[in-house]
């Protein structure tokens, strides 16, 4: 016995993508066989059942809906697992022998970019790690916010450990040659995915791929170490979704040592993001000050209680940004009412460049940038030096609001592939394609009532369905009135369905007008989806500038609320606190002194 043709195209398909689970598209179905089946059935609570695959027994099989998948490939990526799509590459109507399907994306625990199943207000990251006897090198990057950062340094497990502390990685791609023991502590330690990879992987044409993914990078000036970490992350985002991210287009190199450092255990006992109790963000730092009104700012000001400041001058223009919020109380309102419309900008600007934004989140992009003149004026009337450095860099982004403006319909449909995202009056083919449906569905509304009283039966209705598109139902009782110019169409248990040549005839003209529009409308939003990524890198630049702007105005809003006072910062080492609050024990009890008068 051989295996069948479908199934020698899914073992082929598997062999390349053997430490995933296969979502391996049949019509509207993803199935999964054998080994996969078996564990995605446990793991996602799904009845198993087999399939004759040509060999003397069934194959394990299970599957899902494929609108669905979404949900099923949260739950599998948030166990640990990867996730291979497959889809298929033409319409099986017109396939000549078996479909042809490839695999189009690969959803890792550091690569799951479904802002629907993320944490806002958290980066996602995925590290790459390269050592060698003496030197190591990390590299991090979410690929929904296009944000990449590496350093190098001399080997120390220690350093590698208080670094992924820091970032909280949800997976780590290494060469095989790091010893397991190693890798075993990395994942006890941290509950991290672990992918490892030859080390060609991370050499292999480096020099040529970090210089193509980061043009403005002096490639003389870092280490062979460093280059081979980002190279190794770079590839392994290419293979995860299967093209370059045009968000990907800078990288901040930092020093491990221009950061306070903070070991692992320290982090966890300071509780600086999350509490030892739950992890979860309350009764930590960050819920004391967090009063971020962005996702943008959310994660920004995260980073900064993650990477506390050494560097004076840094500290100093930090703290006097926030004081001069403080002193201007109404300009703090009004800045937070406008942060408050502002969506996520740079998750919007990853979809872009995944190609996976629909025309809502145009929408949502484009009623955040009428909010930025705003935003911009109110800063500019601050006068301290970190305030007036973003008023400079800060970019209104007009082009990208145009664009949008003159070709999205302002309340479009969810799906880009359905019609209904261009706006009127953007393109004449489309505003005459709309105006044949429409005089067509008005020709039909109005064909119920005139076959009615043609035939005196009162019950006739005029429907459509996917399967057999227009139709005229007749119930049995009135089958003696059916017209001789009717054609049997389907027979129902409690009547007919019928078809006329001149609604077969209006009916292909709908259709046809429909199916047009629709890929119209799609080809047209791809050109106005790829105008707009033109823009990604001022965009991701606006959109860090607000992170900044919302996270000084949540300090500022802390410390108002908190009567928190500005400190002085020295350089001789002293440190004198005079009637010192701890700001979480401080917020808990004062939480418990209200709960105690509630119950009063």
């Amino acid at each position: 016995m051989s295996l069948t043709p479908m199934m020698k195209q899914y073992l082929d398909t598997k062999e390349s993508c053997s430490d995933c689970i296969l979502f391996y598209r049949l019509g509207d179905f993803y199935e999964m066989f054998f080994d996969d089946a078996e564990l995605a059935s446990k793991e996602l609570e799904l009845v198993l059942t087999g399939r004759d695959c040509g060999l003397d027994h069934k194959a394990p099989m299970c599957g899902i809906p494929h609108h669905a998948a979404k949900n099923y490939v949260s739950r599998l990526v948030n166990k640990g697992y990867k996730v291979a799509i497959c889809e298929q590459m033409e319409d099986p109507k017109f396939a000549k022998g078996i479909v042809k399907r490839d695999i189009i994306k690969i959803v890792t625990p550091g690569t799951f970019s479904d802002n629907d199943f993320l944490e806002e207000a958290k980066n996602n990251y995925v590290m790459s790690l390269f050592t060698d006897r003496e030197i190591s090198s990390l590299a991090f990057t979410d690929i929904t916010t296009g944000e990449f950062y590496a350093s190098s340094f001399p080997i120390d497990y220690n350093v590698i450990y208080d670094e992924i502390s820091k970032y909280e990685p949800k997976e780590i791609i290494v060469p095989e040659i790091i010893e397991n023991d190693i890798l075993k502590g990395i994942n006890e330690r941290f509950g991290v995915s672990i992918t490892r990879r030859k080390g060609e992987y991370f050499k292999e044409a480096a020099r040529e791929n970090v210089h193509k993914s980061f043009q403005d990078l002096d490639l003389d000036k870092i280490e062979y170490a460093m280059m081979f970490s980002i190279n190794g992350l770079l590839n392994y985002v290419f293979e995860t979704q299967r093209s370059s991210l045009s968000n990907i287009s800078s990288i901040e190199l930092y020093n491990v040592e221009n950061y306070l450092s903070i070991d692992s255990n320290s982090r966890r006992n300071l509780e600086l993001t999350e509490s030892i109790r739950d992890k979860g963000k309350k009764h930590s730092l960050l819920w004391v000050i967090d009063k971020t009104s962005t996702a943008m700012g959310g994660r920004r000001i995260r980073k900064w209680l993650e990477q506390p400041l050494i560097r004076k001058k840094e500290i100093e223009d930090r703290l006097n940004a926030v004081e001069e919020i403080t002193n201007n109380i109404s300009l703090h309102e009004e800045l937070k009412e406008n942060l408050k419309e502002i969506y996520d900008i740079e998750r919007i600007t990853g979809k872009l460049s995944s190609k996976s934004v629909n025309a809502k989140e145009l929408i949502s992009l484009k009623l955040s940038i009428s909010k930025l003149p705003k935003v911009k004026e109110i800063i500019g009337e601050f006068s301290s030096p970190l305030f007036k450095s973003i008023h400079k860099e800060f970019d209104l982004l007009y082009d990208v609001y145009n664009i949008i403006q003159n070709g999205i319909d302002d309340n479009p449909a969810l799906s880009v592939k359905e019609g209904g995202v261009i706006k009127e009056g953007y393109n004449n083919e489309i505003d005459q394609l709309r105006e044949a449906k429409r005089n067509g569905k008005k020709w039909i509304s109005s064909l119920e009532e005139k076959e009615r009283e043609r035939t005196s039966i009162r019950s006739l209705k005029v429907s459509y369905n996917k399967v057999f598109g227009y139709y005229i139902e007749v119930t049995k009782a009135n089958l003696s009135l059916v017209p001789d110019d009717y054609i049997r169409k389907q027979t129902l248990a409690n009547g007919e369905r019928y078809i006329t040549p001149e609604l077969k005839s209006m009916e292909d003209k709908i259709l046809g007008a429909e199916d047009k529009l629709m890929s119209l409308e799609y080809d047209l939003f791809v050109k106005i989806r790829d105008q707009i990524e033109e823009n990604v890198y001022t965009m991701k630049n606006t959109a860090k500038l607000i992170g900044d702007i919302d996270s000084l105005n949540s300090l500022a809003f802390a410390a108002l609320l908190n009567d928190y006072v500005k400190p002085e910062i020295n350089s001789r080492g002293e440190i004198c606190i005079k009637e010192g609050r701890h700001p979480v024990v401080e917020k808990m009890l004062q939480r418990e002194a209200s709960l105690q008068m509630i119950h009063c």
